[in-house]
């Protein structure tokens, strides 16, 4: 499943930004870079003059740092006030950063910062929890009762983060939803294959896998992806 999320995550990333070269990069959120397989900052744009990784959890950022460098730069920060000059950075990565507010205004401040960093021209990559995948209600409840390593918190839908990126001067340029496992449902569905087939469990995980990525091909994509995906521009 990392392997799936990686894949996808930085085909999507990669596509959304474009072919130009991209000097400067910043991504908001390390917990994936730090702890999981499914990192996708550490060889995402090769050819930055400056890629910068930030988190708001200090353990969390050395851990990236020290299994990263000298990928990225790793700086503790919090996207709601980023301590960077405005219009000073080429590309912003928001990987399901923006959705651990308790609040929906806190997205909305975190959009106005990275809106000040962008340079003109500059292009914005965010992902959001999808509030129309039933699994991700259930998620978050059991988030709040500690039964996950982080919270799920506020999200919005596709329609609003699109709003409100436009009302911020940005324009949209390609919107996508991402991962298609049923949350929660597929993990409890592969830990049983690996615990009942072992090493034998790799077919069929991978051909279940290869299976939920064909829903992303349907018109009940929006409902099934797990993540839901925007890339805006500034304009120049």
């Amino acid at each position: 499943m990392a392997e799936q999320k990686r894949r996808v995550h930085q085909q999507w990333l990669r596509s959304a930004a474009g072919d130009r070269p991209h000097a400067v990069v910043l991504k908001t959120d390390l917990f994936e870079d730090a702890y999981g397989a499914d990192r996708i900052f550490d060889d995402l744009f090769p050819g930055a003059r400056l890629a910068v990784g930030m988190d708001l959890n200090g353990k969390t950022v050395h851990a990236a740092h020290r299994r990263n460098a000298p990928a990225f730069q790793s700086i503790t920060g919090d996207v709601r006030s980023l301590a960077l000059r405005s219009e000073s950075v080429d590309v912003v990565v928001s990987t399901s950063t923006l959705d651990h507010f308790e609040a929906q205004g806190d997205i909305g401040v975190s959009l106005d910062e990275m809106s000040r960093v962008l340079r003109p021209g500059g292009v914005l990559l965010i992902t959001l929890d999808n509030p129309c995948n039933p699994f991700y209600h259930l998620l978050r409840w059991m988030s709040h009762r500690s039964w996950m390593p982080f919270e799920l918190g506020e999200t919005v839908s596709l329609k609003s983060l699109e709003r409100m990126l436009t009302d911020r001067g940005l324009r949209i340029q390609t919107t996508a939803y991402l991962i298609h496992n049923p949350r929660g449902i597929s993990t409890v569905l592969f830990l049983t294959l690996r615990k009942v087939l072992g090493r034998f469990g790799d077919l069929p995980i991978r051909a279940l896998l290869g299976g939920f990525g064909l829903l992303g091909r349907l018109p009940s994509r929006a409902i099934t992806g797990c993540f839901l995906a925007v890339g805006a521009v500034k304009p120049g």
